[in-house]
C-alpha cells in the first residue's frame, strides 16, 4: 500500500511540478543567428526562397510537398524525421526578407521565421530570426532543458553554407 502510494505521489507530483514551472516560463521567445556567407544575395535567395527545394540540401528535411494555396499564399508541408510541418509564406521581398509561419493550432507550439538577407563585403550577411511560442507548460520545461532555442535556426544556416560551399558558423545574436 505505501509503494502504491509513493508511486501514485510520483506518476501525479511529476507532472504538476512540471505544469507548474512551465506556467512561470514565457510562452514566446525570440532567437535571432547570424552569418556571414561568401555568396552574393542573389544566390543565397535563390536557395532560401525555394521553400519546393530544401529537401535536396536540408539533412533534416526528407521531402517538401507542395500545397493549394490559402488567400494567396503559398502553403507547404516538410517531413521531417519527427514529423509533418505545414508552414505558409506571410512574404517574400526578393532578395531581401521572407517571412514564413508553422499553420497548424494543433501542435504544442508555432511561429514565424524571418530571413533577411543584406550584402556584406562581396558576400551576403543572412539573419534569421524565430519569433515562436510554447502552447503547453510541460513542453516549455522540456524545451529549456533539452532543445537549446537556437538549435533549428543553427541547423538551418549550417545546412545552408555547406551548400553553398562555405565554411562560414552562424553566430547567436539574440536569445529572450
Amino acid at each position: 500500500m505505501t509503494w502504491g502510494l509513493i508511486a501514485a505521489g510520483i506518476l501525479i507530483g511529476v507532472p504538476l511540478i512540471g505544469w507548474l514551472v512551465g506556467g512561470l516560463l514565457p510562452r514566446d521567445h525570440v532567437a535571432q543567428m547570424a552569418i556571414e556567407l561568401k555568396a552574393p544575395p542573389d544566390r543565397v535567395w535563390a536557395l532560401v526562397s525555394d521553400v519546393a527545394g530544401t529537401a535536396r540540401w536540408r539533412p533534416d528535411v526528407r521531402e517538401v510537398e507542395m500545397r493549394p494555396p490559402v488567400d494567396g499564399r503559398l502553403r507547404f508541408v516538410e517531413q521531417t524525421r519527427d514529423r509533418p510541418m505545414p508552414f505558409e509564406v506571410l512574404s517574400q521581398e526578393a532578395p531581401v526578407r521572407q517571412v514564413i509561419r508553422v499553420v497548424d493550432d494543433g501542435l504544442p507550439f508555432g511561429g514565424t521565421w524571418t530571413w533577411e538577407l543584406a550584402p556584406a563585403g562581396g558576400g551576403t550577411r543572412l539573419t534569421m530570426t524565430e519569433a515562436g511560442f510554447i502552447r503547453n507548460p510541460i513542453f516549455r520545461v522540456m524545451s529549456r532543458l533539452f532543445f537549446p532555442p537556437t538549435g533549428t535556426i543553427n541547423g538551418y544556416l549550417r545546412a545552408l553554407a555547406t551548400e553553398l560551399g562555405d565554411s562560414a558558423e552562424p553566430r547567436v545574436l539574440r536569445v529572450r
